[in-house]
């Protein structure tokens, strides 16, 4: 009897060790995980507000602000704290920032920039950007031109350069070099042709064509 009791009581004392045993070794990474995860917080708030918090045993104190909590299971809690009077003046700069940023009219978002497309002050209620109510919300415009081809100064946009008469070559105006692209007969490479109208079939007005019929060796004067 008194050797069962014996054997009993050592199996319980050495599931009672492994399990204590199982729970550190199981708990340990909890404890970093959530301590790194803290600091991080930290780093990023410092970053974002100009205001470092302290990673502290919770809770934090009477002048400090608790931002974040850690729950560690069977350990203590760990808190991201801040002073509450640099934090009373964070929340004071976004509030102001948010108020700077408001507008009333469109006039209010115009950055006066033609070719990103006009601002829009939104009042509808339903466009939530910097504003927790989405009324007075500066909205950026679209860029008014499809091909992305703008002028700033002209307040226009480029159309693409096209070769309406399909001879192969594009209008002088859009930076190509036929000078009448609504004939194919006349642009760069044809043969100048002598004749009293003038027509510049080859896109030179140097060139006139030849005619020469009594092969003088001048050109006649009807070329012009």
């Amino acid at each position: 009897m008194n050797k069962t009791l014996i054997s009993l009581l050592s199996s319980v004392c050495a599931v009672s060790f492994w399990l204590l045993v199982s729970f550190l070794f199981v708990s340990m990474p909890v404890h970093a995980d959530a301590e790194s995860d803290a600091k991080k917080f930290c780093a990023a708030y410092k970053e974002k507000s100009g205001y470092g918090c302290q990673v502290e045993r919770c809770r934090c104190s009477d002048r400090e602000t608790e931002l974040k909590r850690w729950n560690r299971k069977m350990r203590f809690d760990i808190c991201a704290c801040v002073n509450t009077a640099a934090y009373n003046l964070y929340l004071e700069k976004e509030a102001a920032e948010r108020n700077r940023n408001r507008c009333n009219t469109n006039a209010d978002c115009s950055d006066g920039v033609f070719c990103n497309g006009e601002e829009v002050c939104r009042t509808d209620g339903r466009y939530r950007v910097n504003s927790s109510a989405g009324n007075g919300t500066c909205v950026p415009g679209e860029p008014p031109c499809e091909s992305g081809l703008c002028f700033e100064r002209e307040k226009s946009c480029k159309t693409p350069c096209e070769d309406k008469d399909g001879d192969g070559y594009k209008a002088m105006h859009c930076g190509g070099d036929d000078c009448d692209d609504n004939n194919p007969n006349r642009s760069p490479g044809n043969t100048e042709v002598c004749d009293s109208q003038g027509i510049d079939e080859d896109c030179n007005a140097r060139t006139v064509g030849d005619l020469d019929v009594d092969g003088d060796g001048y050109v006649s004067m009807q070329c012009r």
